[in-house]
């Protein structure tokens, strides 16, 4: 293992550690027992579903982006890639992003390249839902996050102009070559070569997986990506019943889309599966948005988690060792 590697795997540990002793810190760990004792197995059981559900959406929406490197492809496959890219997420932050288009372009014989190029595109859909949603719930509860979360709180102009700027500028290269030429030329006047030259890779992969994209895929996609965040979304609201007689659930709908937020944010963050963000992001929404008792919140972040995390992993992790990849074979690709 060489030491940039090292220090990522160090840097998710400590970021891990730090955001689970947040969470659980001064929590009475036979209370917490004793509330999950109350988990409701259906909530449970339909918050897995339209998870698992959202990532065959993913799936279906992933094919309209590979349509310029193949035309038909299974979604089968492209469902399977995705469940692996999520497990491995699960167990080392980021390695999905390498596994997903490894496994794809290896059973549909496709270039890994341009496979990956589609995924960074993919990115751009889901930054630009989180961020909506981001936004709607700030605006709900305007009050609540500068007192819990102020440097969220403080990042919600900033954001709309980023998303608004990165929309235009997504639209621009999407319609015209010059623009990207132009970014492209940017970087490398800008950044010094070292900077400049991996930051140049990853905008010209970026720019091949966008210019390939078909005009008539467009509304797919948008649908896709919408009806992606709604399983999400779905996913959420059975979850708040996830705890019987808790009372979380009188958060109802407009609760869930702020836990939904906040979710998507803490898995962002490099850890595993957002193992210790999410518990420490959700546990405190839940008391500080809408005085929930703080081991009920505790207990709600850690049963809603584990459900996911662990049927997700085991079935990614199922469908990726079937398919013969891992992890150093999908990195030789990348170097390749």
């Amino acid at each position: 293992m060489n030491i940039k590697n090292l220090l990522k795997y160090l840097l998710a540990f400590t970021i891990t550690a730090g955001a689970l002793y947040l969470a659980f810190r001064g929590q009475d760990f036979n209370v917490i027992g004793n509330e999950l004792g109350h988990t409701n197995i259906w909530a449970i059981a339909l918050l897995v579903l339209f998870q698992i559900l959202a990532h065959l959406v993913r799936g279906w929406r992933w094919q309209f982006l590979l349509r310029p490197i193949k035309p038909n492809t299974s979604l089968w496959i492209a469902f399977k890639a995705v469940m692996a890219g999520y497990a491995m997420n699960n167990v080392i932050p980021r390695s999905g992003e390498l596994i997903r288009p490894a496994m794809a372009s290896a059973e549909e014989k496709m270039p890994f390249s341009g496979t990956l190029a589609t995924i960074i595109v993919e990115r751009i859909f889901d930054v630009i839902a989180l961020g909506s949603l981001f936004v709607f719930s700030l605006f709900s509860y305007e009050k609540e996050f500068r007192s819990a979360f102020p440097d969220l709180a403080g990042a919600a102009i900033p954001l709309l102009i980023i998303i608004s700027a990165g929309l235009i500028v997504f639209v621009a290269i999407f319609v015209s070559k010059r623009v990207s030429n132009f970014f492209l030329g940017l970087i490398h006047k800008i950044f010094p070569i070292k900077i400049a030259a991996p930051l140049a890779r990853a905008f010209e992969t970026f720019t091949i997986g966008l210019h390939g994209l078909q005009r008539d895929t467009a509304i797919p996609i948008i649908f896709g990506t919408v009806a992606v965040w709604a399983c999400y979304l779905t996913s959420t609201y059975f979850g708040i019943y996830a705890l019987a007689g808790s009372g979380i659930e009188v958060i109802g709908f407009k609760g869930a889309v702020v836990l939904l937020a906040l979710a998507g944010i803490a898995i962002t963050i490099p850890t595993p599966g957002g193992t210790g963000t999410y518990h420490y992001f959700i546990s405190q929404a839940l008391i500080l948005f809408f005085g929930i008792n703080a081991s009920t919140a505790i207990a709600f972040a850690t049963i809603t988690h584990a459900a996911n995390y662990i049927i997700i992993t085991v079935i990614g992790l199922i469908f990726m060792f079937s398919a013969g990849i891992s992890l150093k074979s999908a990195k030789k690709k990348e170097t390749a």
